[in-house]
């Protein structure tokens, strides 16, 4: 596409995602869900107009106060839900040895694309399957990251529950959750609720609890 079509098609990122969503036939919001990311190609939009950038994002992440936590993570970090693949690029700038991990979507493939354009194929590339998050056996990692994913999962203690046991002991998981962006233009947000998360992943509550700004934005630190 022209250039100037993807601006104009992520600046209309909402209006893609009702269509898209209307287009869904299955009946509850679970299998639409499903159906829509497994078709909904024009989604990339929607990442594409929060990610225009590396310096857009890291200006977004220094506003709200995560760039301090990004910057101190250990030397071994993975990003559940990596989209584009902007965030995983950072961590890379940073230093860190970096994992992304994604479903095979129109945001993997843009992501896969940018890291060989880039000469950033250092960046290891985890693609795993809608339903099950699946990561490398015995892996561990010292900082978890998923930035506005767990919304978007049918259900998401289980895929918390992994990605907490994939924390190596005294590493940190750091979830943010666009808990309250429900509704038009985001059709395929559900509000994640911390206190289900905590119930349904006997790990996370294993975990010392050391930032809670309600269902939105959590950090928990695995014990030594």
């Amino acid at each position: 596409m022209p250039l100037e079509e993807v601006r104009a098609a992520a600046h209309n990122y909402g209006g893609i995602n009702e269509l898209h969503w209307r287009e869904c036939n299955a009946g509850t919001w679970e299998e639409r869900a499903r159906q829509f990311y497994s078709v909904a190609d024009g989604y990339v939009f929607d990442l594409l107009h929060a990610n225009r950038s590396k310096a857009h994002l890291q200006a977004v992440y220094e506003k709200w106060g995560h760039w301090p936590w990004l910057t101190r993570s250990g030397p071994e970090v993975l990003e559940f839900g990596g989209g584009v693949g902007l965030a995983c690029s950072l961590f890379r700038d940073l230093g860190r040895k970096v994992t992304y991990v994604d479903i095979d979507s129109s945001p993997s493939r843009f992501a896969r694309w940018y890291y060989e354009r880039t000469q950033q194929t250092d960046i290891e590339v985890i693609i795993t399957p809608q339903e099950d998050l699946v990561l490398p056996e015995g892996r561990q990692w010292d900082f978890v990251f998923s930035d506005a994913v767990l919304e978007h999962i049918i259900d998401p203690a289980p895929t918390v529950e992994r990605l907490a046991r994939a924390v190596r002991p005294g590493g940190t998981m750091y979830l943010i959750i666009d808990a309250h962006n429900v509704g038009p233009g985001f059709p395929m947000h559900q509000h994640v609720y911390l206190e289900d998360l905590l119930k349904g992943s006997p790990t996370l509550r294993s975990m010392q609890h050391v930032l809670h700004a309600g269902d939105g934005l959590n950090a928990f630190v695995m014990p030594e």
